[in-house]
């Protein structure tokens, strides 16, 4: 780790690019499909819930300060099971870092370069997120807060140009879905984005300060933002179609026209999204180096970063490219899945920690 530090601004921005990396562009059209004029109702069920898991997250953290979720893993549950868990995560934060090379890839080739094999996107980002991997968590930080205020500018020029074509009725009828509904449909987009964010646990150690107020200042932000854009979607483009298009924002930028001259502005959205899985990517690929350091105790992350290309690479081609498969994966098995590492697991080292600061108690007291 050595002397790497970053602010709580910082880790605010690197949980809210994390979070909403894929999920601006992907889960609108989704939501808008499950509940219709309700979609935007959807962030706001799934944020909330986010935030009470995130207080998990910082009981875990407070409990075992400067500690990454691997070596919290490792100190209190012991070698054995404690580097099993650490190699549970480790598949996750890797595992992840290969979804978000492969959504990458897929935008690439079927919105701009569909004659380009997919395996040139994927080389092409996963060596300048292993470069980043290697220089360290200050440089992506660095990077992070360099690229946002652009994203932000970019998305508030397309918002107050989209509002020509925004009209409220397209909203109504309103609050059709009755909560068991809403929060059924809330269950995929709780565990992607939110409950996915427990990588940023591996980032604790290296906050300087204010780790409570920016993990749950970003949820809450990644929480409106997607809100917001569902709102919009809507109100431009209405339920109907909005639930049968797999980039609904693309579409909005690709059609818009200002001033009756300014059009095909899609360049611009597509530069955002590509910063955006950029520096989710970096992160995730980040984690993932960085935690098979402090299972092995690997001083330099070169020699793990570099192979780590070809795994994530193989992983991402490895998945399946059938839309309509990945769709009804997301819709049964994401939730679940993701909450075996960002609630149960958690819970187990929250007990662990407790049961570890018992013994040690015990010993002091002990003549």
């Amino acid at each position: 780790m050595g002397k790497e530090r970053i602010s709580g601004w910082q880790f605010f921005l690197l949980t809210v690019n994390y979070a909403l990396g894929t999920a601006f562009f992907i889960r609108p059209g989704s939501m808008i499909a499950s509940t219709k004029q309700d979609g935007w109702i959807i962030p706001l069920v799934a944020g909330a819930f986010a935030v009470l898991v995130a207080c998990i997250w910082i009981l875990l953290a407070n409990a075992n300060p400067k500690l990454s979720i691997i070596q919290i893993s490792l100190k209190v549950a012991g070698k054995p099971v404690g580097g099993l868990i650490a190699i549970v995560y480790i598949w996750y934060f890797i595992q992840t870092a290969s979804w978000v090379t492969r959504n990458l890839g897929d935008f690439m080739k079927t919105i701009l370069m569909p004659h380009t094999p997919i395996t040139v996107f994927h080389v092409m980002f996963l060596l300048i997120a292993c470069y980043a991997a290697i220089r360290g968590i200050e440089t992506i930080a660095r990077t992070s807060e360099l690229l946002t205020p652009f994203i932000l500018l970019v998305l508030f020029v397309i918002y107050i140009a989209a509002l020509n074509e925004w009209h409220g009725d397209r909203l109504l009828p309103m609050f059709q879905s009755d909560l068991i509904k809403l929060m059924k449909d809330s269950a995929p987009v709780i565990g992607f984005p939110y409950l996915e964010t427990i990588t940023i646990l591996m980032l604790a150690p290296y906050v300087k300060s204010r780790f409570k107020t920016s993990l749950l200042l970003g949820l809450i932000a990644v929480t409106l933002l997607l809100c917001g854009i569902v709102f919009v979607t809507i109100g431009v483009m209405g339920a109907a179609r909005s639930s049968h298009l797999l980039y609904p924002l693309y579409t909005i930028v690709k059609e818009l026209r200002i001033a009756e001259f300014i059009e095909h502005l899609e360049s611009t959205i597509v530069i955002v999204w590509l910063i955006w899985i950029f520096l989710k990517l970096c992160i995730a690929y980040f984690c993932a180096v960085e935690g098979i350091c402090q299972l092995f105790q690997l001083k330099d992350r070169t020699w793990i970063a570099i192979p780590l290309v070809l795994l994530v690479s193989g992983l991402a081609i490895s998945l399946n490219d059938n839309v309509v498969a990945n769709i009804d994966w997301d819709r049964r098995y994401i939730f679940p899945y993701s909450c075996l590492f960002s609630i149960v697991l958690p819970l187990l080292l929250l007990i662990l920690t407790w049961i570890h600061k018992q013994r040690q108690k015990g010993k002091e007291l002990s003549p």
